[in-house]
């Protein structure tokens, strides 16, 4: 199902419990109507009412509007948005809309698109839903929906074609790197399946972190993190695009995982009857890789965030892509007695170097548009030799070009320095596609195609960034190793 942006907006650190119960400026014994019962609430918990207590004068005065006619949730929202912009007060339809993906409680196919050049393009297929089993694949361009043409329509419009009740079909029409494929998705509530690996090529693990949803999200990442030393993993690449937060314990338990120094991770500043000020350190000793690199987007926020400008602070990552979301601010999410919710900050966060990130976000070290054509990524690159073909066996940089060209197409899974049988397979599936006869090497008319393809690829779509950060692993993989893998699972730094 697509994320909608007021999911994406509201996305927080979802506390499970406070420090303390703190005092209410109200006196509880003023309570006498529902808006004073919210305003109670609001001045118990929030943050940024611990210094600004609403006067009796001032709560009179909200009281009088609503007697007058005004809804309980305008006067409480017109109030919560002098705090702060995180600070909801939201009914029940409100509150599953907007926050269903951080229980994985809703139905629908599992995906996230993105609208270019006119274009309706798959950026994320979740991990555990549905059209990833269907084969859907991240930069697939979504065509149609049951015969329904997308190109002209809005993401609302294109959401309301691919939700549907659980149990039924999507048939989807899809442009795969310029080939039409066909799926049909059977629409089914999606879990939380949100931290997921898989190995991009030898000494290299790529980790995605949907979301820090739940305490099981922290474990499944310390089960993959614990077998990298097992894999003699050299880099890894940490994908935290469109993660909006969640579960701040979650993310604090991946993060200590990934320093291999005991530095401060971040500094939570509560109101003071809650704890003050609280700095977190981590425990150090986590496995020495050469590198990690950090996909960050103008959706990652929140607890996403924390992580990866802690890792970027203390000097342990890299991050690639675009700037963040710029959310620092914590929220207690407290179901209140008529069935409606109260979304409240009550903390907000800073990290060493960078500070407060609130509505500035986090810089990467190398910024770059997440999604570009494929005409964009190879624009200013040298194209293929078209002086000899490339003969079946050989092994040199000229195989590694054409293998990189074959990967970026869709019809390779990684680029390799040498001609062996799945590069010639791949090589025959872009022969036909083009009307080419079958050869049984790369031979210079096929070569001049493929440079043709790299400049006028449309529909063709490429993750520029995970790109940039596997070509930076890559070098990262071709050093030592920094520790040694011992037989019992351990390991011990290297010598």
């Amino acid at each position: 199902m697509l994320k909608n942006l007021f999911r994406r907006v509201c996305a927080v650190l979802t506390l499970v419990s406070l420090f303390a119960v703190p005092v209410s400026a109200l006196d509880l014994r003023k309570v006498e109507t529902q808006f004073d019962s919210v305003l109670y609430q609001i001045e118990r918990y929030g943050l940024f009412a611990e210094d600004h207590e609403m006067s009796d004068e001032q709560r009179a005065a909200y009281n009088a509007r609503i007697t007058g006619g005004e809804t309980l949730s305008k006067v409480v929202n017109e109030v919560l948005s002098k705090h702060d912009v995180h600070s909801f007060y939201m009914s029940p339809e409100e509150y599953a809309k907007s926050f269903s993906s951080l229980s994985g409680d809703y139905v629908g196919i599992g995906i996230t698109v993105q609208q270019r050049d006119g274009q309706t393009v798959i950026t994320d297929v979740n991990f555990g839903g549905p059209a990833r089993e269907a084969g859907i694949e991240p930069q697939d361009v979504l065509l149609s929906v049951d015969g329904t043409p997308v190109e002209g329509k809005t993401l609302d419009e294109i959401g309301d074609l691919l939700r549907g009740s659980k149990g039924t079909a999507a048939k989807l029409r899809l442009s795969r790197a310029g080939r039409e494929v066909e799926a049909e998705v059977m629409r089914r509530e999606i879990y939380g399946d949100h931290v997921w690996s898989k190995n991009l090529s030898e000494g290299i693990e790529y980790i995605r972190v949907e979301a820090f949803a739940t305490a099981d999200d922290a474990a499944h990442f310390e089960a993959i993190w614990d077998k990298l030393d097992d894999k003699r993993t050299a880099a890894v690449v940490l994908d935290l695009r469109s993660n909006g937060g969640g579960l701040i314990d979650a993310a604090l338990s991946m993060l200590n995982l990934m320093l291999e120094e005991p530095v401060e991770m971040v500094t939570c500043r509560w109101r003071k009857d809650q704890g003050g000020t609280q700095v977190i350190k981590s425990e150090g000793g986590g496995l020495p890789l050469n590198g990690i690199y950090v996909l960050v987007d103008g959706q990652t926020a929140s607890a996403a965030e924390m992580v990866a400008g802690c890792l970027k602070d203390a000097g342990a990552a890299e991050l690639i892509g675009e700037k963040t979301y710029g959310k620092s601010q914590g929220q207690f999410h407290l179901p209140l007695y008529s069935g409606d919710s109260l979304i409240i900050t009550t903390l907000e966060m800073s990290i060493p170097k960078t500070g407060v990130w609130e509505a500035k976000g986090i810089e990467p070290n190398i910024r770059t548009e997440n999604l570009v054509t494929l005409g964009e990524y190879m624009e200013g690159r040298p194209a293929l030799s078209t002086i000899r073909p490339i003969l079946f066996g050989e092994t040199s940089k000229a195989v590694q070009e054409l293998t990189e060209r074959l990967r970026l197409i869709g019809l390779l899974p990684q680029a390799t320095d040498t001609f062996t049988a799945p590069v010639l397979k791949a090589l025959h599936t872009f022969q036909r596609a083009a009307g080419l006869e079958e050869t049984l090497n790369a031979d210079v008319q096929t070569l001049k195609l493929l440079n043709q393809t790299m400049e006028n690829a449309s529909g063709y779509y490429v993750d520029s960034a995970l790109n940039q950060a596997l070509a930076l692993a890559q070098s990262a993989a071709a050093k030592p190793l920094r520790y040694t893998p011992n037989a019992d699972g351990t390991w011990v730094p290297a010598a």
